[in-house]
């Protein structure tokens, strides 16, 4: 059995959508159907727990929010996505990141996201942080723009996979989306 199937297919299994609560497809005489907004948002949780999980089985990173992923960030305690460090040689690498699936959100999300990141990192001597999109290989240049453009950076899976070793390749992961996990919630969809 591979990685991916030990750790990721259990969290998408566990995925289960919430039926559409709407007064127009009652009056329209529909049945109630699966939100699909319902899986993408459970989907961003349980993608976020398995990269937690694979950076925690990272030989060369220590995930240092496997026990508590709580900070606080002056008085107020914030949920911490990704918190750990990196070894590359003999060089040490600190890194906060916020996963993110869906990079065009609106402007005042874009502004809240942004501001945690900077509070986050302001409580932290020695820390970096970004964005990471665990849905892409790479960040398409017109995003890479947006985020620096906003003095954020963003990265995707192969980025994330030169920092970590993880223990299947850029294709395995992106081969189990299509064929595995899209056919599971397109089933949890329309099922």
């Amino acid at each position: 059995m591979s990685y991916l199937e030990r750790h990721l297919l259990p969290l998408i299994l566990s995925i289960n959508p919430t039926k559409v609560e709407s007064y127009i497809d009652a009056c329209l005489g529909w049945e109630p159907e699966n939100s699909v907004q319902s899986i993408r948002i459970q989907f961003g949780n349980k993608i976020e727990e398995f990269w937690n999980q694979v950076i925690s089985d990272a030989k060369n990173a220590e995930n240092l929010i496997a026990e508590n992923n709580m900070i606080m960030v002056g008085k107020d305690e914030r949920q911490l996505d990704h918190l750990f460090e990196y070894r590359v040689g003999e060089n040490v690498y600190k890194l906060y990141l916020e996963s993110k699936c869906n990079l065009n959100f609106d402007s005042e999300k874009d502004k809240a996201s942004n501001a945690k990141i900077k509070a986050v990192l302001a409580t932290m001597e020695d820390a970096t942080g970004a964005y990471f999109c665990p849905v892409v290989d790479a960040v398409p240049h017109k995003w890479q723009v947006k985020y620096t453009n906003k003095g954020m950076k963003i990265i995707g899976v192969s980025d994330m996979m030169k920092m970590i070793d993880c223990p299947f390749t850029i294709e395995e992961y992106f081969t189990f989306m299509r064929e595995v996990v899209g056919p599971i919630l397109a089933e949890k969809r329309y099922g």
